[in-house]
């Protein structure tokens, strides 16, 4: 058993199809490895924690533009494409104010749950505001991040939110969606995405917007 502070975080095990294969000396040297192992197990865990939004497990702001650039080099490296959702959604100032924040909360947890749902392991969702949130797609075309938007427009739209055991909410998302042209830092990529979002905004929400290239605000 792997100790932190007291508290369980890990098992380290050894086995083998030989009886009686392990010696004192075995046993001796995986309780020193197990306790070497600890102290950097438990700070890559204190750190995971530090980047990740409580309520919605999604990462949180912080940690947006790092992860942003990363996946930039990465696309510039490999040739590949990136593309980004900025997702706002929908009159969730409605919803705070008649059901209470908790609700409102609790209807952000399960947005983020859909949205795990629906894309890829290694998509990368962002908590960037109170009601906001930023989805990184690497290796995705314009065409593939239009199906991905609507594809979670409709499934956060068509069927209705239980906050709480047989209290239903309807919700929807405002989407924009932006591809990396391969030269904009990652400042006027987020820009992009975000303003075609309010352009979704402005058609009166639940609909997902196409950034224009060379389009920040």
């Amino acid at each position: 058993m792997l100790l932190a502070a007291g508290k369980p975080i890990g098992v380290l095990g050894a086995s083998s199809p030989e009886p009686n294969v392990f010696s004192d000396d075995d046993v001796l040297l995986a309780r020193i490895l197990a306790s070497c192992s600890v102290p950097a197990i438990e700070r890559s865990r204190l750190e995971r924690l530090s980047a990740v939004d409580e309520m919605t497990l999604a990462f949180n702001s912080r940690y947006l533009l790092p992860r942003l650039h990363e996946e930039m080099d990465r696309a510039r490296h490999s040739g590949s494409t990136l593309s980004i959702l900025v997702m706002d959604l929908d009159r969730m100032g409605h919803v705070n104010d008649s059901f209470g924040r908790d609700m409102g909360d609790r209807v952000l947890g399960l947005f983020s749950e859909r949205v795990r749902a629906q894309t890829r392991r290694y998509d990368v969702l962002v908590r960037s505001g109170d009601d906001e949130f930023v989805l990184l797609m690497p290796t995705t075309s314009p065409t593939q991040a239009m199906a991905t938007a609507e594809k979670l427009r409709k499934a956060v739209g068509e069927e209705a939110m239980e906050p709480k055991p047989g209290g239903y909410i309807s919700q929807h998302v405002s989407i924009g969606v932006a591809t990396w042209d391969g030269r904009e830092n990652a400042e006027e990529l987020c820009g992009r995405a975000a303003t075609a979002m309010r352009d979704a905004k402005t058609r009166g929400g639940d609909a997902t917007a196409k950034a224009v290239p060379g389009a920040v605000g």
